[in-house]
């Protein structure tokens, strides 16, 4: 039998079908095996190759590095040798000094920060400190920025939650939640800057209206510190010190009448040893003093009129001076007491100047600004006013001498 190539098949002589496997498998084997072997010598020679190459990278680099080492090292020498040379000079001593300033302050910094770094307490949170500042410290830190008593004070102030005298400390700003609502404050305004509700023109004038408030408030304050200073104050004490000194007063007792005649009968019944507050008491036409036996209390010259206050004070205590008449009638006056004034002291006093010129100040100076910008009012008409009335005029300065009522001065 012939097979489709032309050879000859013969059953018997055919190969087994097993013998023909493991014929291959051994081939596949043995291919195998070569090829692992010569995979295996490839690398071992790459490797060698690649070892050599290193090591003399190694020993190159490391040669380099020596000669570099070495001319680093001279030019150190060379450069530490100068340094000795040129530190004993004036320029040198110089250098040495601010260079100590630095380092002592760089030190101190570091140690500063190193004491105000972050802490761990026992339950193992980190417990973030503020950097220390004796003056003004420091009370909460927004985005990195740190918010200081001074500002929580002057918002405080401004919104009229401290007065005047109230002095501010850490401790009460905590308890008195101002550092929490000037924190929350803040955060708000840097919303609405975020929001763009600055440009909005509600609150563009309202912002300016805060602002100058402030403007004005500081610059009054700047000039009151100015103008009124314990030696101004006293200054303007001892220039009117003589004002506050009223002279001598006395005091006197009186009956009115309507006659020459009646006060003349008076006379001669006190002469007589009438009793002086039973007669004013029963004749004495003065309603207000009767009642007081004709008692009028301690007076200056200045109070009572000319002819009463002559007649008072050049009799002398004791005495019933002769009767005289004034534009209420007929008196008849009894000197009891006199003495001499005192000037008011400066302590008795001080307040009052010092609020005086405080006000005179502010007018002042308000009337100055407004001559010089020649402030101008355009008020609307009253109208309480008849139509056909005129309107004020103004002064020089550009103020109503009077309102539209014509009643209070405005100046």
């Amino acid at each position: 039998m012939q097979t489709p190539d032309g050879r000859d098949f013969n059953q018997a002589n055919a190969p087994k079908p097993l013998g023909v496997a493991a014929q291959a498998l051994a081939s596949a084997a043995m291919m195998l095996l070569r090829a692992i072997a010569k995979l295996w010598l490839t690398t071992w020679r790459l490797a060698a190759a690649l070892d050599s190459a290193l090591w003399r990278a190694i020993k190159l680099i490391l040669r380099k590095a020596i000669n570099g080492l070495a001319y680093a090292g001279m030019l150190g020498a060379r450069a530490f040798r100068s340094l000795l040379l040129w530190l004993p000079t004036r320029t040198g001593r110089a250098y040495s000094a601010a260079s100590g300033v630095f380092l002592i302050v760089a030190g101190l910094w570091i140690a500063d920060e190193l004491r105000a770094g972050p802490r761990i307490d026992d339950s193992g949170q980190l417990i973030l400190q503020a950097p220390l500042d004796e003056e003004d410290p420091i009370l909460a830190r927004i985005e990195g920025r740190y918010v200081h008593l001074s500002e929580i004070e002057a918002a405080a102030r401004a919104s009229g939650v401290l007065r005047a005298g109230d002095i501010l400390t850490p401790q009460t700003a905590f308890r008195r939640g101002l550092v929490e609502a000037y924190v929350e404050q803040r955060l708000l305004a840097r919303a609405a800057l975020e929001d763009g509700l600055q440009r909005a023109p509600s609150v563009l004038r309202r912002i300016n209206a805060a602002r100058d408030r402030v403007l004005a408030a500081s610059f009054m304050d700047s000039r009151l510190r100015e103008q009124v200073t314990p030696q101004t104050v006293k200054q303007f004490y001892n220039a009117q010190r003589d004002v506050t000194v009223l002279g001598d007063e006395v005091r006197a007792r009186h009956i009115l009448v309507a006659t020459k005649q009646e006060a003349g009968a008076i006379v001669e019944a006190l002469a007589g040893g009438a009793d002086f507050g039973a007669l004013a008491r029963e004749l004495s036409q003065d309603r207000a003093t009767a009642p007081l036996g004709g008692e009028i209390g301690w007076f200056t010259r200045s109070i009572m009129t000319r002819i009463f206050s002559n007649v008072a004070f050049a009799t002398t205590p004791g005495e019933v001076a002769a009767p005289f008449e004034t534009e209420f009638g007929w008196h008849v006056m009894e000197v009891l007491e006199r003495r001499s004034t005192k000037a008011v002291s400066y302590k008795e006093v001080r307040g009052e100047v010092e609020e005086f010129l405080r006000l005179y100040t502010i007018d002042e100076t308000l009337a100055a600004l407004a001559k010089e910008s020649q402030v101008v009012y355009f008020r609307p008409p009253d109208e309480d006013r008849e139509p056909d009335q005129p309107p004020p005029e103004l002064d020089a300065s550009g103020f109503y001498e009077t309102d539209p009522a014509g009643d209070d001065t405005l100046n």
